[in-house]
């Protein structure tokens, strides 16, 4: 049976569990891209994304979350090394927040902190397909519309790719059949794309509105 499991969680909390000795968990290739990094939130963001992914695998999968080794690759999610089954993983952060999934089908997750975003607006025509456009859209509808993309965009691709969210064309799902699920709470929305079922979700805080989605790619159209 395929399944999927989820977890969102605040930056500062995943750290208060995280080992303070880094080099004790850290492969060399994300040692590596750590040490690239700079600014200290997006270290921080890192090795919480990083953490917690270790953690959501030991609890998909059994052992503890040092147990587990990642690979860090360019421009996509870490992948699992030295393990008999295939497990795929899927990042990503926003603000104070952190999620990580992992599944044994193709997966791809978006996470946005919701908050006021004025310029938003700007980006519509890179953001929305044709027909896509009708009616005035608010600013967090628009970011509900860019997690659901770029969750699906993940999970073809392993990587959020903006320039394709234009191609990208949604629609309410009818029925059993959704390529994405997105899901808000009052800090931020979710957007999940995957086969893989069933789910085991841990959220930090309640899910007021859950919409599902049908996807077209306008490119292979």
């Amino acid at each position: 049976m395929s399944t999927m499991r989820l977890q969102v969680a605040g930056i500062n909390d995943v750290l208060a569990r995280a080992p303070a000795d880094l080099p004790s968990w850290l492969s060399p290739s994300e040692s590596e891209r750590l040490a690239e990094l700079h600014v200290e939130p997006r270290r921080r963001q890192y090795l919480a994304g990083h953490w917690l992914a270790r953690a959501v695998l030991a609890a998909h999968s059994g052992g503890a979350p040092t147990d587990w080794l990642l690979q860090q690759r360019r421009s996509l999610p870490p992948a699992v090394i030295d393990h008999e089954a295939t497990l795929l993983l899927s990042l990503s952060h926003s603000g104070d927040w952190v999620a990580a999934a992992v599944a044994d089908q193709a997966i791809g997750i978006d996470l946005e902190q919701r908050r006021p975003r004025a310029a938003l607006h700007r980006f519509e025509p890179l953001l929305l397909a044709a027909g896509e456009t009708e009616g005035v859209l608010d600013t967090d509808t628009l970011l509900q519309r860019w997690v659901a993309k770029e969750a699906w965009i993940k999970r073809d691709h392993g990587s959020a790719l903006p320039e394709r969210l234009a191609a990208v064309a949604m629609q309410p799902a009818i029925g059993a059949d959704a390529d994405v699920h997105l899901l808000t709470t009052a800090a931020f929305h979710l957007g999940i794309a995957t086969t893989a079922a069933p789910w085991t979700l841990e959220l930090p805080l309640a899910v007021y509105a859950s919409e599902r989605w049908q996807v077209q790619d306008l490119d292979r159209a």
